[in-house]
C-alpha cells in the first residue's frame, strides 16, 4: 500500500520505507529473491555486461540473480567506490578470490577489471524508494546520481538499461526530486518486471 508520508518529507519517508522493508519476514525475502530471477530472465543474455550490487542490510538479495546472469553467459560487474569523488567504477566478477573491504565504508568490493557504468549493457540499481514515474530515492550518498549523470546529458539511447530493484513495499506515489535525478527504465520487484513510468498509483 502507499506509505502515509508527505512526499516532500524525505527523512520521514526514508524512515517509513526502511521500517516497512525491515518488517518483511526471512521467508518472504527468500521467495522475493527467487521471484526476481524469473521476472528478469529475459534480460540476461550471453555476452551482456550486467552491473549489479551486493545487498546490504534489508535490501533485496541479488545473489541468485547475478549467479543466473553468469550461468547464462553474461559478464557481471560490481560497484567500486573511488578513492576520490563519487563516480563509481564497476569491476568484473571473476573466479579469483579478490574480495576486500572498502577501508572507509567497510563494504565488500571485488578487485576485477574496471568499466564505467555507461559501458555496461544492463545495470540493476539499488534504491530505498521509487515512485511510479521511475524516480528513485537512495541512501543519500549521491554515488549513483553522480555515476548516472551521463543519462541527463544524453537521455535517449545512452548507456545501459537502468533497472531499479526493490520490494513492492518500497514503491510510493512520489519521491522528492532534485535537478540531478535520473529516471529508471524498469522496476524489478517480487511482483514482476515493469516498464516505467507505471500507469497507476502505487498500491
Amino acid at each position: 500500500m502507499t506509505l502515509p508520508i508527505a512526499p516532500l518529507d524525505k527523512p520521514a519517508l526514508r524512515r517509513s520505507i526502511r521500517r516497512a522493508r525491515m518488517a518483511l519476514s526471512p521467508a518472504y525475502r527468500a521467495a522475493a529473491a527467487r521471484a526476481i530471477v524469473r521476472h528478469a530472465a529475459r534480460l540476461l543474455r550471453r555476452g551482456k555486461r550486467v552491473g549489479g550490487y551486493l545487498a546490504a542490510g534489508s535490501e533485496l538479495d541479488l545473489s541468485e540473480l547475478l549467479n543466473e546472469a553468469l550461468w547464462r553467459g553474461g559478464e557481471v560487474y560490481l560497484p567500486q567506490i573511488p578513492r576520490r569523488g563519487r563516480r563509481l567504477w564497476f569491476t568484473r566478477l571473476g573466479a579469483a578470490d579478490r574480495w576486500y573491504l572498502h577501508p572507509r565504508y567497510r563494504i565488500l568490493e571485488y578487485g576485477g577489471a574496471r568499466r564505467r557504468a555507461e559501458k555496461l549493457d544492463l545495470l540493476f540499481v539499488p534504491l530505498l524508494g521509487v515512485d511510479r514515474e521511475g524516480y528513485r530515492m537512495g541512501q543519500g550518498g549521491g554515488f549513483y546520481d553522480t555515476t548516472l549523470a551521463f543519462r541527463r546529458r544524453h537521455p535517449q539511447g545512452s548507456g545501459p538499461l537502468l533497472v531499479g530493484v526493490a520490494f513492492d513495499c518500497q514503491l510510493v506515489d512520489a519521491v522528492p526530486r532534485e535537478p540531478w535525478d535520473v529516471r529508471l527504465d524498469y522496476l524489478l520487484t517480487e511482483s514482476g518486471l515493469r516498464r516505467l513510468p507505471l500507469a497507476g498509483p502505487a498500491t
